[in-house]
């Protein structure tokens, strides 16, 4: 059989992929990593007894925006990364603006009058902190590998970080709602580091479980 013949009867038959079916395959693999993290986070420590109450903090608002914003942009980074060429440029950026606006807030607070800095960088919870985001970002990682794998990323090392990124965050947000640290400095450090370390997993899986 000639290449041209082969060619011919591969591509026969095909039809093109039905729009917005990435975001949707992403969509519902989130779904499902947050539901996996919601029940990991119940079984291992439960939300905070005082959740009503701390619904009606700023502080509480604080971490839940800065983690939400972060998972949005870095679900973005993963849809991107999932199509081979797709530019990361846009979402790479994007990701500064809640970093940029967590580091702003956590001066404004350590440079206030009498501020406990070591109190409000250190908080009560800083050992456990970026652990339990950790943990808790596991199902939503899973998810999103499983997604990604269903995708063509080219480079599997970025997308695998991308992964992590997004799951990181995802838990950062489930973890916010038993966490009773609401310091802007607390959350700049140790959150961000529970992200970060879920993003490094995931560059360093993504190396090996997303080649083709």
């Amino acid at each position: 059989m000639r290449t041209d013949d082969l060619i011919a009867q591969l591509s026969s038959g095909l039809e093109p992929v039905k729009s917005g079916a990435v975001a949707r395959l992403l969509l519902g693999a989130a779904a499902l990593g947050l539901a996996g993290s919601v029940l990991l986070l119940l079984a291992m420590i439960g939300p905070r007894p005082d959740l009503a109450a701390a619904m009606a903090h700023p502080g509480m608002w604080t971490k839940l925006a800065y983690t939400f914003a972060i998972a949005a942009f870095g679900l973005w980074l993963v849809e991107r990364a999932g199509r081979p060429g797709a530019g990361l440029t846009r979402p790479v950026l994007a990701l500064t603006l809640p970093l940029l606006a967590i580091l702003l807030l956590a001066g404004l607070q350590m440079s206030a009058p009498g501020a406990d800095m070591p109190g409000l960088v250190m908080g009560r919870s800083s050992r456990v902190c970026a652990t339990y985001v950790t943990l808790t970002a596991l199902p939503t990682l899973a998810a999103t590998f499983w997604a990604l794998r269903k995708l063509a990323p080219t480079e599997p090392t970025l997308a695998g970080a991308g992964a992590g990124l997004f799951a990181g965050a995802a838990g950062a947000f489930v973890y916010c709602f038993h966490c009773s640290e609401e310091a802007a400095p607390f959350i700049a450090v140790w959150y961000t580091l529970g992200i970060g370390l879920v993003t490094v997993l995931g560059a360093f899986l993504g190396r090996y479980l997303l080649r083709w």
